[in-house]
């Protein structure tokens, strides 16, 4: 038996100078797959029907969010090479940010069962290296990405262990639909992103505080959310897209700032949020524009004493920093990356599912199976929401 799915492959062969680690020549993959794959194709193909080891779950796929990396994997530059500067190993079944319904669990399967639906986890960390064993897995000397180095759910089925699904009944029980519920945990990883980025490595929100958050792509707009339901006094929202500062709203953004509009009228990001704030600045500033050329130079601006950045969003560009500013004012910069552990994408759900927060607000198209490409396509316009991909569209 075969399922359709949407699979990437492409040539893997290193660029000169770059010099790839035994797990990239064993296994072929790449850390840094710009470096690495050229030549990249994708589309549906047949693949054959998952069959699950003793302790798998196999999931008629319900709903999958199209990320960036699925984006950017595709381009290439001039060179043939992909623009996606992350961790792939190809072919690959694209899509990480899925959900789904339970159809065949293996022999020792116990915490879900046929019938349920779950939202499945993206990072796998091997829970033996340094990193794991000191609880940042999403730094795993040998982890592994759905959607980028196992296969993931632009599929009709997938396989995944038991470990990384996560029950999402409840948010069924919330919404008293199954397509509402399932498109609620496909977008559970994006929400999970910020979730790491403000809670675990930012340390939370301050009831009663200010938040800015830089930047309004699904994460961004995760974010405003979470900030929102965290209590927070004021949660700026700053983009250059009318259209996704209208979704933040929607998020529960208190104010939202065009800053190209704002530029245009000779202000600066800092002075508005200054003077909006009656001169005490935002104690948690949130970047997930990866933008930082243009961003930091004015947070070291606008951020209270004791503030604390978090930088979500990537960029091959260096950011220009004034240091001085976060010696001065006692501020801290926190890095974040992934989803995994802490309790991140349980937390989320439970957070969906009790209705403080509602990040289906921030979809902006769906697209079937078979259009995947057209939905890739339609998130690479810029300025959307969440593209999300279903089975449940024809």
């Amino acid at each position: 038996m075969v399922v359709k799915a949407y699979v990437m492959d492409g040539v893997w062969d290193p660029k000169p100078g770059y010099v790839p680690n035994a797990r990239e020549v064993r296994e072929k993959r790449a850390v840094r797959s710009d470096m690495v794959y050229r030549n990249l194709k994708a589309g549906i193909r047949e693949v054959p029907e998952p069959n699950p080891g003793n302790l798998d779950v196999v999931i008629k796929v319900g709903a999958c969010g199209v990320c960036g990396s699925d984006i950017h994997t595709g381009e290439m530059a001039s060179d043939g090479y992909t623009r996606y500067a992350g961790h792939l190993r190809l072919p690959v079944i694209m899509g990480h940010e899925f959900s789904g319904e339970v159809v065949e669990i293996g022999k020792d399967v116990t915490s879900v069962k046929v019938g349920d639906i779950v939202a499945v986890e993206q990072i796998r960390p091997c829970g033996f290296c340094d990193a794991c064993k000191t609880g940042y897995f999403n730094s795993c000397r040998n982890i592994e990405e759905v959607g980028l180095s196992v296969d993931g759910g632009f599929s009709e089925y997938t396989l995944v262990p038991e470990t990384f699904c996560c029950n999402i009944n409840e948010i069924e029980n919330l919404l008293g639909n199954r397509i509402a519920a399932l498109e609620a945990g496909a977008l559970a990883e994006p929400a999970g992103v910020a979730y790491n980025g403000i809670v675990v490595k930012g340390k939370g929100i301050i009831p009663g505080t200010n938040v800015a958050v830089m930047g309004t792509g699904p994460i961004g707009l995760a974010a405003v959310s979470i900030a929102k339901a965290s209590g927070a006094a004021q949660v700026f929202a700053i983009d250059i897209s009318e259209k996704r500062l209208e979704i933040a709203k929607l998020c529960g953004a208190d104010i939202v700032i065009n800053s190209a509009e704002t530029e245009k009228k000779g202000h600066k990001i800092s002075d508005v949020l200054l003077e909006l704030t009656h001169g005490l600045g935002c104690r948690t500033v949130v970047e997930t524009a990866g933008a930082p050329d243009s961003t930091y130079p004015e947070i070291v601006k606008f951020m209270s004493i004791n503030a604390n950045v978090v930088v979500i969003g990537r960029s091959p560009n260096v950011a220009p920093i004034d240091l001085e500013q976060f010696i001065v004012k006692g501020c801290s910069l926190s890095g974040s990356i992934g989803t995994a552990g802490n309790d991140i994408i349980p937390t989320v759900l439970r957070l969906m599912a009790s209705g403080r927060i509602d990040m289906r607000k921030t979809i902006t198209g769906r697209f079937s199976l078979d259009d995947t490409q057209k939905g890739i396509n339609e998130a690479r316009k810029g300025g959307q929401g969440k593209v999300m991909i279903s089975q449940h569209y024809k």
